[in-house]
């Protein structure tokens, strides 16, 4: 009996350790990895449903997630997110990208999200300049005929029945300007799409007019206002839960916004419990429906498939009418045996529902109903037989793949390209055609030219004894006899040699920003607003299913790799690169004026060693094979490198090299900006000159892009002083280019490690420098804070760039909070509080200049309230009246003990990267601090945790 007890009781912790115990650290699965029954049960859910909606926001992470998902992969909507802006404005929590890579990085963070809900993703040509609480500035930087314009097209192109935005009236202290715009613009592109009058040349273009159904303002939450008295509200419950994902809608929205990582979204995921989201009806053109209460966003709008007839109007042909019931009948039956039978069994419904699309398209030609209705029917009836292609391949198990054995490619290299077919099913399938777009030419793999500029190739079993590691398609396979066919369990490859055309266009974004531009200029060749512009390399396949029905399967030809060994198998579009890339750093340096010697006349002195910089150029090799190159700088009049130019031989692919320059200024040279250009130039006497590389932005959430930049440097000759013999320890916190900057300064940087910061001798530091955002995101340097203040007790000085809501009692000398106050003029005044302060004027004295050329804001995250013994240094005031009074905490000083703790919510970090000659000489006095006698403290110091907030 004892043993029949231990028995049980060993079972019953089994089974609890199972129950108890978290499935897996990776919890997040994109939706779109879903294969089999889920994936089924959800095209079915799409196949029964003709409605298309479309949510418009101002930035990536503004839009509601959880709806997003409800509507797409719950209810089978076709749904589109329409962002202005690519958020290049805002911060990156995961790595150093600012700017236009920042945007890059995070469009690829909505794409990542988006494999979650289902959207299809949009922009248009507005700017994120940064944060703005007022309006007319954000209409003067984006031009509001422009972008209205911008969302009539995207309303044309996609087409939608209904349109939610961001609230109009979300305009108060602390709400971001472009929130209210965007739902301002595209409601008025909502009563003008329609109209095709306005805006006559998307029309000459081939659009057409279109008019929406209806247009909801969101209601509270964030970028959310309160509807006027009286006007009809919509909640809509995201906490629904759905049997077939396993999970509520408002679950998998937090897994998809975890995908915002670059802006410190939560990575928390959503537990059951409620959560609802409310939207006014702003306006709709569907009778009495003002008047109504509403229980969804689709009320009065029929989405079903039969109501595709009444687009024809009151009497539609009864041969339209016949051919929707047809295909709505057919959906039905497959949901049925989907539900009752198996996976397998709706394979015949569906290839019946297929059948009729394509035969009612095929009738709408000839039928008599007016053309702007035929073009309305067709649309979605194409979109629908793309569904039913989709939805039967998965219903009898097939799967397609096509791997290249390279991802990174150049004009005129050739590339293998393995095609994979598995059918799982029961069916049999025949393989009428594999051919491939994009490519410039193909041999198949027993050498035959075969359909040379487009091509095909014959299919073969795989078959036993193949296989292997490695990249691409995952190494070679043993091939069987060709076939025609695939029956159950059979596996088809073929793997060709194909050729990038000579004349192929390098992968990079095809939107592009003028100098300071608060709107991009979109490449007229390129699909407006999509994220990427689409790869050119395709794989089109046509299998037949016994009954001799068709199913077109393209894909993107892509490249599969190991990432990280936690990221895992990793997939990437082909990317086209010149052969060779070059890129020069820095990309801004700064001369001391004084370093530059001056010749006189009696002289024949020339600019010292202290004048000169060193410029790396580093080239990759993109070629297959060896190659050579030579590199040399196009400098300004009267400059000199050393060497004048460099060799540089490869000896494989993606190899890279890096040379060093020490360029020197001209005699004389007063201060300005100048300018070096790194040119490389390779191919013997028709010698190609390549000027310019690419960055890499990849994270393991994201797919692999590139940015391109030209390489060029800027060289600036500025009066700028820094104390001598300055030791400066940097504690990283987000990524910043602070360290390189201070270099440039002539002090020695040294990165604190977190042994420097648990028991490292930091007394050697003149001066301590804590990164952007560090204390957020560095769990060392919070559990090691007691080692700063003590630092700074005993006659040490650190600087605090800006964080968010981490400076409080138990990090600053005494107590404090940051604020969400913030500048967002780049050009507000700014008043100095203490002109005496060595702050400003040692060893440089800061004048007005100093504050000029500002780019984006002044800075963010001020030191709100704070300890008495905190003195301000500077007070701004921004000229937007939706940002009143003047604000402190921009520059904040402490003395504690023997030494000072500075606050610096000024915008220094991206000032530097930007080239403002003025953030020089204020980051030079600030890391001098730690060479002057400290001031004495005006108080006692004890203990943060001790000193009560006054």
């Amino acid at each position: 009996m004892a043993r029949m007890k231990r028995y049980s009781f060993l079972a019953a912790a089994f089974v609890a350790a199972f129950a108890i115990v978290p499935q897996a650290q990776m919890r997040v699965v994109p939706i779109d990895d879903e294969q089999g029954h889920v994936a089924l049960g959800l095209a079915l859910r799409h196949l029964a449903n003709a409605g298309i909606y479309m949510m418009a926001t101002a930035h990536p992470d503004d839009e509601n997630n959880g709806l997003l998902v409800m509507l797409n992969r719950g209810q089978g909507y076709r749904t589109a997110l329409a962002t202005a802006t690519r958020g290049n404005g805002g911060q990156n929590e995961i790595g150093p990208e600012l700017f236009e890579p920042l945007g890059v990085l995070r469009t690829e963070e909505l794409a990542a999200l988006h494999r979650f809900d289902g959207a299809e993703q949009y922009f248009t040509r507005a700017v994120d300049f940064g944060y703005t609480i007022d309006i007319n500035e954000t209409l003067e930087q984006w031009g509001r005929d422009e972008i209205i314009g911008d969302y009539v097209r995207l309303i044309r192109t996609i087409r939608p029945d209904v349109i939610s935005a961001m609230s109009p009236t979300a305009l108060g202290p602390g709400q971001h300007a472009h929130h209210a715009l965007s739902a301002i613009l595209s409601h008025e592109a909502y009563k003008l799409a329609g109209d095709a009058t306005r805006y006559p040349e998307q029309i000459q273009d081939g659009l057409r007019a279109w008019q929406p159904k209806k247009f909801y303002f969101t209601v509270g939450g964030p970028g959310g206002g309160n509807p006027p008295a009286g006007t009809r509200t919509c909640r809509v419950d995201m906490a629904l839960y759905d049997s077939l994902l396993g999970k509520t809608f408002s679950e998998i929205g937090t897994e998809a916004r975890s995908m915002h990582k670059c802006q410190g979204q939560a990575q928390l995921l959503a537990l059951p419990g409620p959560s609802a989201s409310t939207f006014q009806l702003a306006e709709s053109t569907i009778p009495g429906q003002m008047d109504k209460d509403e229980r969804t966003l689709f009320d009065g709008v029929d989405t079903s498939i039969t109501g595709l007839a009444r687009i024809a109007g009151a009497r539609p042909p009864k041969d339209l009418v016949d051919g929707v019931s047809v295909i709505a009948a057919s959906v039905q039956s497959a949901q049925k045996k989907f539900e009752t039978e198996s996976d397998g069994a709706a394979l015949v419904p569906l290839l019946d529902g297929l059948h009729a699309a394509r035969v009612l398209r095929a009738l709408l030609r000839a039928m008599p109903i007016e053309e702007a209705a035929r073009f309305e029917i067709d649309f979605r009836l194409r979109q629908k037989e793309r569904e039913f292609q989709q939805a039967a391949l998965v219903a009898n198990g097939v799967r397609v793949e096509a791997l290249a054995d390279d991802g990174v490619v150049v004009p005129g290299q050739p590339v293998k390209v393995s095609v994979i077919i598995a059918n799982h099913g029961t069916a049999e399938v025949t393989v009428k055609q594999v051919k491939f777009d994009g490519f410039e030419s193909d041999v198949d793999d027993a050498g035959d030219a075969s359909n040379a500029g487009g091509g095909a190739c014959k299919l073969a079993a795989v078959v036993a004894g193949g296989g292997g590691g490695g990249g691409g398609a995952g190494g070679a396979a043993a091939r069987g006899p060709i076939l025609s066919s695939l029956r159950n369990g059979q596996v088809g490859r073929c793997d060709p040699t194909l050729k990038i055309p000579a004349d192929a266009r390098v992968s990079e974004p095809y939107w592009h920003r003028p100098a300071g531009a608060g709107r991009y200029v979109f490449d007229a060749d390129a699909p407006f607003g999509l994220p990427f512009r689409p790869t050119p390399f395709y794989v089109q396949v046509t299998l037949a299913f016994p009954r001799g029905d068709e199913v077109i399967d393209g894909l993107p030809v892509q490249y599969r790799y190991e990432g990280s060994i936690f990221s895992g198998e990793k997939r990437m579009d082909l990317l086209v690169v010149p052969a060779f890339s070059v890129t020069i750093s820095p990309d801004i340096a700064m001369i001391p004026a004084g370093a530059v010697r001056t010749a006189s006349a009696a002289s024949t002195a020339r600019p010292g060693p202290a004048a000169a910089r060193e410029m790396r150029v580093t080239v990759v090799n993109d070629t297959r094979g060896a190659a050579a190159s030579a590199v040399k700088l196009d400098l300004p009049p009267g400059w000199t490198a050393s060497p004048a130019e460099q060799p540089v031989k490869f000896t494989r692919q993606d190899e890279s090299q890096t040379v060093r320059f020490q360029v020197r200024p001209a005699d004389n040279t007063a201060p300005g900006e100048f300018h070096v250009r790194a040119l490389v130039s390779a191919g013997g006497a028709g010698a190609q000159t390549f000027t310019r590389g690419f960055q890499v932005i990849e994270y393991p959430h994201i797919h692999r892009q590139h940015i391109y930049a030209a390489a060029d440097a800027t060289l600036k000759v500025l009066d700028v002083r820094t104390a001598p013999n300055l030791t400066v320890g940097y504690v990283m916190g987000t990524g910043d280019q602070v360290p390189a900057f201070i270099e440039q300064l002539g002090a020695k940087v040294e990165m604190i490690s977190a042994e420097g910061l648990a028991w490292g001798d930091l007394s050697p530091y003149n001066t301590i420098v804590l990164g952007v955002r560090a204390y957020e995101r560095r769990d060392d340097l919070r559990a090691n804070n007691s080692r700063l203040l003590e630092y700074v007790q005993n006659g040490g000085t650190v600087i605090v760039q800006y964080n968010r809501a981490m400076i409080n009692d138990a990090y600053g000398p005494y107590p404090a909070k940051v604020s969400n106050d913030r500048i967002t003029d780049e050009h507000a005044p700014v008043r100095i509080l203490e002109p005496l302060n060595p702050v400003f004027t040692t060893p440089n004295r800061i004048t007005d200049a100093a504050w000029s050329g500002w780019v984006q804001e002044r800075g963010l995250n001020f030191l709100g309230e704070k300890d008495p013994r905190y003195r301000d240094l500077v007070l701004l005031a921004d000229p937007f009246p939706n940002n009143p009074g003047d604000k402190r905490g921009a520059l904040v000083e402490a003395a504690y003990g023997k030494g000072r703790w500075i606050y610096v919510a000024l915008g220094l970090w991206r000032e530097l990267p930007a080239g403002v000659d003025g953030a020089y000489p204020i980051l030079a006095n600030l890391i001098s601090l730690g060479a002057r006698p400290p001031a004495p403290a005006r108080a006692p110091a004890r203990p943060a945790s001790t000193a009560p907030l006054q």
